[in-house]
């Protein structure tokens, strides 16, 4: 098309003027063939270029796919203003600046974050921290996410709580984590899972699951004292009734009444010696402050 060679000035205004007339013909395939030939353009008034990137979606994506016109900011202010199907079109660009990236991070659905994650020419320095803290739960985007080479460590510490176990791997040996590291972290996030649960959970419920690891023998001094210090006070209730054979409210009373008599009275009768007796005792003091991470911290 005549806009996207070299003409003198005169030439290329009237031409303009034509466009201009032409991106607000009624018709839509006169404004698509418009689009779709200036794409390719090398510069276009800002105008003529917003009003054709805010068009129906069949005008405007193959133009914001491809044009150069646009700077990285005015990229980025269309990003956050434009229709989904937009936004895909734009992190389909075989470059999407980190500006750009981060708009789309802090304001595109699903798909269009998806696209974004999976366009190697995308640049997510400050993009990551948005993209975790709205889509942290959608192990398939996590997954998605975790398979770049280029995020930064801190996010891939966080990341790797929220992926599946093949993806884990895959990021310990590209990132050269420490195995424990990784282990530790993912165990400390299904403790706060669990620990919710806990929170919510019936004493039925907590009896039951109690049962099932007795009879695993998995109910040691150890797992309670880490599930205790960490705000787990209904289940070291649970389990002091369950083994003790006393009423809860007795034990809840006992617990909330802080006597350390009277604790270590329980503990020995709930079968723990003295020295897991001592670590529990600790475990209670540091329990009673803590507040349980709730979904969304």
């Amino acid at each position: 098309m005549f806009l996207v060679d070299d003409h003198d000035d005169d030439e290329r205004r009237v031409v303009l003027d034509v466009a201009q007339t032409l991106a607000r013909d009624l018709s839509v395939e006169v404004r698509q063939t418009l689009a779709f030939e200036l794409r390719r353009a090398n510069s276009l008034p800002f105008g003529l270029a917003d009003l054709i990137a805010r068009d129906i979606e069949e005008i405007s994506s193959p133009f914001l796919m491809q044009t150069t016109v646009f700077s990285d900011e005015e990229l980025a202010v269309l990003a956050r203003e434009l229709s989904e199907s937009a936004k895909i079109a734009i992190v389909r660009r075989s470059r999407v600046p980190d500006v750009v990236a981060l708009a789309i991070a802090q304001t595109g659905g699903e798909r269009s974050v998806t696209f974004l994650i999976r366009n190697p020419g995308a640049e997510l320095g400050s993009a990551c921290d948005p993209l975790m803290q709205r889509f942290e739960t959608n192990k398939a985007m996590m997954d998605q996410l975790s398979k770049r080479g280029d995020l930064p460590l801190e996010i891939v510490e966080r990341l790797i709580n929220h992926v599946s176990d093949a993806c884990r791997v895959v990021l310990v040996e590209r990132y050269e984590l420490d195995p424990a590291l990784a282990g530790s972290l993912n165990e400390s996030v299904k403790n706060i899972a669990l620990l919710r649960w806990m929170e919510d959970a019936s004493r039925g419920a907590l009896n039951e699951y109690i049962r099932q690891l007795e009879s695993r023998g998995a109910v040691n001094a150890r797992f309670l004292a880490d599930l205790t210090r960490r705000g787990g006070m209904r289940f070291f209730e649970s389990v002091m009734s369950y083994k003790t054979g006393i009423e809860i409210s007795a034990i809840e009373a006992v617990v909330r009444s802080d006597s350390k008599t009277h604790l270590i009275k329980l503990l020995k009768k709930a079968g723990f010696k003295e020295g897991a007796a001592g670590r529990l005792l600790a475990a209670l003091d540091e329990g009673r402050h803590v507040t349980i991470p709730s979904d969304t911290d």
